[in-house]
Order: C-alpha cells, then sequence, then structure tokens
C-alpha cells in the first residue's frame, strides 16, 4: 500500500494540479515508481517538476487533455481504486469513458487466450453474461476470449456490467477490429488506461494493462491459457495479491490450455459453470445447481487469426466436439468448401470426424 496516496493534503483537485501531474508521469525516464519516489521527497508534482531533467511541455499537456474526449481520475481522488494502491506501481492517473460507478461494483476478470477456440470463446460469452448481473465483469479487449467476455456482459446494456482495460491511449483502439465494442462498451460500462492519450500499443503497456486488471479484480476467471503466455504472468500477478484464481480446464493435449492446467495443478479452483464462480465467492443467494452445467454455444464474432482456411479451422478447434454448421457460421465458409478442408485435414490426422457430424482435434 503505497500510504502517501492517502495523505490528507491532497483534497482538491484543480486544473493546475492535473497538469502538474500529467507533465512529471509523462516526463521521460518517470514511471509510476519514481513518480512516487519524487512525490514522497517534494510532496506536491509542482515541486517534483523542478527536480526533473526535461519536464513534458506543460502547454503541449493542455493541448492532448483539452483535445481527447475523456475523463481523468488522480490517485488521491475518493473514487480512485482502491486495489491499485497496493503496488508500487499504482498509476498516479486514470483516464476513462462511460461510467466510473461502475468500479464500486465486486469484480470478475474474465481472461484468456487469444488464438481461442470455439469452446473457449463460448464459455467466456456464456460465463461474463451469467455474472453481469452480480458483478462488474474486466477484461483486457483483446481478441478471443477477452473480446467474447466483454460480449457476454453487454447481453443486457442495463446492467452496466463491462469494464475494459486498454492497453493504448483512451482514444486508440486495440486491437481495429473491436472499434464498435469499444463504442459499446463505452456507452453501457468503461474504458478505463492509464495510458496517456493518443499513445498507440506499446509491449511494456500491455504489461501494464494486465496489472491493472489483476488489481482491480475480487475474482478472476482463466480459460485457455498456454504454458508461456500474459494470461498466465496476469494469474499469478492476481494470485500475489490475494485474488480468488478460477480457472475452467482444458484438454491436456491443446496448447493453449497447459498454462490454464498447471495453475489448477497447483491450486487454482477448477469451475465449470456460473454457479460455481458463486460459490467460490460465497455469493449469498440461493440457487437450484443443475445436474449438467450448461455448455451452450453462443454466436461469437469471426477469428481471423492465419492466413490459410485450414490454419483458420483448427485454430477455432479444440478436442470438444463441435458441428460443421457451427464452423461453416464462424468461418464464413460454404459447406462443400468446409467439407473438403475438413476432409483434409481428417486425412492428415489431425482432426476427427465424428459420426454426429461433428469434428474436434485429434
Amino acid at each position: 500500500m503505497i500510504n502517501f496516496l492517502n495523505s490528507p493534503e491532497f483534497n482538491v483537485l484543480i486544473d493546475d494540479v492535473v497538469l502538474d501531474w500529467f507533465c512529471l508521469i509523462n516526463t521521460k525516464g518517470v514511471g509510476p515508481k519514481t513518480f512516487w519516489a519524487l512525490m514522497r521527497a517534494y510532496k506536491t508534482a509542482k515541486e517534483s517538476l523542478k527536480h526533473v531533467s526535461n519536464p513534458f511541455p506543460r502547454n503541449t499537456a493542455e493541448k492532448i487533455l483539452r483535445s481527447v474526449d475523456c475523463n481523468i481520475i488522480l490517485a488521491n481522488e475518493n473514487t480512485f481504486p482502491k486495489g491499485l494502491k497496493r503496488s508500487c506501481f499504482c498509476p498516479p492517473i486514470l483516464y476513462y469513458r462511460g461510467n466510473k460507478s461502475i468500479l464500486e461494483k465486486k469484480k470478475i476478470a474474465i481472461i484468456g487466450a487469444r488464438n481461442a477456440s470455439l469452446s473457449g470463446m463460448s464459455i467466456a460469452k456464456n460465463l461474463a453474461s451469467k455474472l453481469s448481473d452480480k458483478f462488474a465483469i474486466i477484461s483486457g479487449l483483446a481478441k478471443g476470449i477477452d473480446t467474447n467476455a466483454h460480449i457476454g456482459s453487454l447481453e443486457i446494456p442495463e446492467d452496466e456490467a463491462a469494464i475494459a482495460v486498454l492497453p493504448t491511449g483512451i482514444n486508440k483502439v486495440y486491437p481495429k477490429e473491436n472499434k464498435d465494442l469499444c463504442e459499446k462498451i463505452a456507452k453501457h460500462g468503461l474504458l478505463l488506461t492509464e495510458v496517456t492519450p493518443c499513445s498507440g500499443p506499446d509491449l511494456g503497456m500491455f504489461q501494464a494493462r494486465n496489472r491493472i486488471v489483476s488489481l482491480l479484480a475480487d475474482g478472476m476467471i482463466i480459460i485457455e491459457a498456454a504454458a508461456k503466455s500474459g494470461t498466465l504472468a496476469t494469474a499469478k500477478a492476481a494470485l500475489d495479491v490475494g485474488c480468488e484464481v478460477m480457472v475452467v480446464p482444458g484438454s491436456p493435449v491443446d496448447p493453449r490450455s497447459f498454462g490454464s492446467n498447471l495453475l489448477i495443478k497447483n491450486g487454482a479452483t477448477l469451475i465449470q459453470n456460473h454457479l460455481d464462480v458463486l460459490d467460490v465467492l460465497q455469493f449469498d443467494e440461493n440457487f437450484e445447481r443443475p445436474e449438467i452445467p450448461d455448455q451452450t454455444i453462443t454466436t461469437i464474432d469471426d477469428e481471423k487469426n492465419t492466413n490459410s482456411l485450414k490454419d483458420r479451422v483448427l485454430s477455432l478447434l479444440s478436442t470438444k466436439a463441435v458441428s460443421l454448421d457451427e464452423i461453416a457460421y464462424h468461418t464464413n465458409l460454404s459447406i462443400p468448401k468446409l467439407l473438403c478442408i475438413i476432409s483434409e485435414l481428417e486425412i492428415s490426422g489431425k482432426i476427427v470426424k465424428h459420426a454426429t457430424n461433428e469434428v474436434s482435434l485429434a
């Protein structure tokens, strides 16, 4: 916990203070840790700016802030998420669009593979939809699991349950195909980032985005995480701060689930449906547990992760069998064309065709 953030001298927010904080955190060589070290030493951002080399130009800062359609929360404000203050990397400024009161809700993060299977994406959407009336659903706007978690959390817009943490400036969308989704979240949920407006994607900011997700969440659900992945690193960061990590188990032969299954092996909680999540988080409501978990395949956005049609089809499959109609729908392939691809993949031993007109990975 950074006790300095709770000092009584930081109760009044004025434009000059915002500009001072903005200039200090955007000065070259000043990250969150250095920012707070300077603030501890010199008490204010204005005074701290006198002790750094080449401070960010004040007139440029003002132009940026006036040109971007967003709001700001400083770390000294009461509405700033308390969970973020547990880290020495606490962002001094958060930029947001949407309803920041959503941050007051209990929050569950749903994250996982970008190159997710149809089954994984369906599970993400289904879980988010079922949990969004009780929790805010956090994810990182990435392809695959993240995208479908957001879609599920928006199924009932009035719930205002969607929180997207961006690895870019608030006015930049990454990936670009999620532009419409981003606007829906801004309208019915919350877009949140520590990245300076007008900044595009940067490797370090993906890691910072993941850190914010882990610090905001009261619970985290992992769906399809490879052995070496950002998802697995985010899960470990969440465990470090005492966040409850829950994992949907995956096939032992699917590389997308190697990290997920390792988390379970090391003690993370295995879940199969939203009722398991409510049990783990001890949500105080009475539910009748169904005998068979709901595994309905739901509509998802088309994934374009590979160049060839064969790889595109394979990227959507797991060891859980899915119908040819489902694959055709999500690939926009005609049934005759899909049957040709399926035949070639079956001959090569990469997939198994079942009598029920379904296929799965071999």
